[in-house]
């Protein structure tokens, strides 16, 4: 099935005021979007609002012909991977991706996981004796985990190395070429293939 997100005139507040205003833009099946800016010029903001974290906000977010504002029910399409990893620390790697299978309701082959995100050798390892880009890695398997057809990515390349950088652009070519959309912020020198580029600094309001 093919999928498309459009985005309409978007104004997005915080305490009444105004992080940015009049974005519109589209993306579909089979395409990545880059999202860059300035520190505070609303990145993140744009990428959970549109995941649906943030509802104070003005104008529409599409998917496939449905206003997420009125019908929420779609948003169960998107992941969001914050900065922060959102781990259990006190748990063993196995047993937080054992803990996401639970909430997302899939039974994912585990090992074809593991194996795409290089972190077999990490599986019984506790969380809080990892480095920051071994718990990056864990985290991303989330997206593998779930069904979300919209990959929302808040700075992911942060923490990884050139040859993690290649593997994790490799799992998001992968997840387009099914029918999967990509957004992603990013702040570094260093981009994965894209198809759309907004600047959020052409909208923020600073």
């Amino acid at each position: 099935m093919s999928n498309k997100l459009i985005i309409k005139n978007l104004e997005c507040f915080r305490e009444e005021r105004t992080i940015f205003q009049r974005l519109s833009c589209e993306i579909e099946s089979n395409q990545t979007m880059l999202v860059r800016g300035k520190n505070g010029s609303g990145k993140t903001s744009f990428l959970r609002l549109v995941a649906g974290y943030l509802k104070n906000y003005n104008g529409k977010v599409l998917f496939n012909d449905n206003d997420l504002q009125q019908n929420n029910e779609p948003l169960t399409d998107f992941r969001f991977i914050g900065q922060k990893n959102s781990l259990k620390d006190n748990l063993t790697v196995r047993q937080n991706i054992e803990m996401w299978q639970l909430i997302y309701h899939t039974k994912k082959d585990i090992n074809k996981i593991l194996d795409l995100l290089d972190i077999r050798m990490l599986l019984n390892k506790d969380i809080n004796t990892l480095s920051d880009g071994q718990k990056k890695r864990v985290s991303l398997s989330r997206l593998l985990i779930s069904k979300a057809k919209v990959w929302l990515l808040d700075e992911p390349l942060v923490y990884l190395d050139l040859n993690k950088v290649k593997l994790l652009e490799d799992i998001i070519l992968q997840h387009n070429d099914t029918g999967g959309i990509t957004l992603y912020t990013s702040n570094t020198n260093i981009d994965l293939k894209y198809d759309h580029l907004i600047n959020m600094d052409d909208y923020a309001i600073l």
